[in-house]
């Protein structure tokens, strides 16, 4: 990285890190036998239509945020975890607490399992815990798909071994934040801590085991314009096909509390992604991939001033389409949308002030 890069990262990681400040001594005491959060929805498993619960285990948090490093600049999910670790047993309650919201759901199902941090990690989830939700999710046949969350770190060849062979033939994919297939962007603007090769290793890892890769792109890190952040994407997304990725999970940045991107919106010097922006790089991605690749999309805090928003009026029925499509991957139902705000956002494209410090 050239050394004015080096010396923008390192500026980048004190502010993150100020951001955070003592926020993460302020973590509130948990109840250890019961997840941080679990949620169930319709969800496409693979060509079928069937329920997904996506639950996250309360854990110590994401080791990169706890690192003097000071974690990603615009994610505050570790202030979701707990102050002190959970034992094994507590963790496989919480994991159990989550599957009983499954009781009567339309199969098939999708299990998703966040930490905010990374299920592989040892020392978030101990091996004897991870061993055992593992079996509880092999031994129901209603599960066909299962996506943990992890940092590349800890995708190894003995711990994908297990995976596989305790889960079988269901589908599997490892959830990672790639983001940006530039380590430019990746390093300096999201400040996380790892390069495009040692994504590709491990997605070759996976593919060895044949389990997917499902690819987290960011949609508008900070430091970057609106143009310049969808262009980002869409090429991310493109060479994300190339590579083999099994799904993209395209995420728009919303503003969460004590991180970098707050700050930077408190100031104005941050706006969140258009919803416009969203939708084109859906349509884009769904052009590319021709039904190869799944691309999928629910914007938190969708419609709302610290998400992904338009002018308000047409928000709703816009978020409406984004999941509509992830749920169909039918690129017709991206075309119907229309606003008087799309000329806005076609405004911003051209003129947004482009004194940002970063590009591709």
């Amino acid at each position: 990285m050239e050394e004015s890069l080096t010396r923008i990262h390192k500026a980048v990681q004190q502010a993150t890190m100020r951001a955070r400040g003592q926020s993460i001594k302020k973590r509130r005491k948990r109840n250890h036998s019961k997840p941080s959060a679990k949620w169930i929805a319709p969800a496409r498993v693979g060509r079928d239509q069937g329920t997904a619960l996506a639950v996250v285990l309360s854990t110590i948090g994401c080791a990169h945020a706890r690192s003097d490093s000071g974690g990603c600049t615009m994610c505050s999910y570790l202030l979701d975890g707990s102050q002190s670790m959970p034992s094994s047993e507590q963790l496989v309650e919480q994991f159990k607490n989550a599957m009983d919201s499954l009781e009567g759901k339309k199969a098939p199902l999708s299990v998703k399992i966040y930490t905010s941090g990374s299920f592989l990690d040892p020392d978030e989830i101990p091996e004897v815990a991870r061993s055992e939700i593992l079996k509880i999710i092999g031994a129901d046949e209603r599960v066909r798909e299962v996506v943990l969350e992890s940092r590349p770190e800890y995708v190894q060849d003995f711990v994908l071994s297990e995976v596989r062979s305790t889960l079988g033939d269901r589908i599997i994919e490892i959830g990672m934040g790639l983001e940006s297939t530039s380590d430019t962007i990746r390093t300096v603007c999201i400040n996380k801590s790892f390069n495009l090769e040692t994504f590709k290793e491990c997605l070759e890892t996976a593919k060895g085991h044949n389990i997917g890769m499902r690819a987290y792109v960011l949609l508008k890190p900070p430091l970057l314009t609106e143009r310049d952040s969808l262009l980002d994407a869409i090429a991310t997304i493109r060479d994300a096909q190339a590579m083999g990725v099994t799904t993209v999970s395209l995420n728009p940045v919303n503003v969460q509390n004590d991180t970098l991107v707050e700050k930077l919106w408190n100031r104005r010097k941050y706006r969140p992604p258009w919803l416009w922006s969203v939708v084109d790089v859906l349509r884009e991605a769904s052009e590319m991939s021709d039904g190869w690749m799944r691309i999928v999309c629910d914007p938190v805090a969708g419609g709302r001033r610290r998400g992904a928003h338009n002018c308000g009026k047409c928000d709703s029925e816009i978020v409406q389409v984004i999941r509509d499509f992830s749920l169909n991957q039918d690129p017709v139902i991206l075309g119907k949308p229309s606003c008087g705000c799309l000329q806005q956002w076609e405004h911003a494209l051209k003129h947004e002030d482009s004194s940002q410090l970063i590009h591709r």
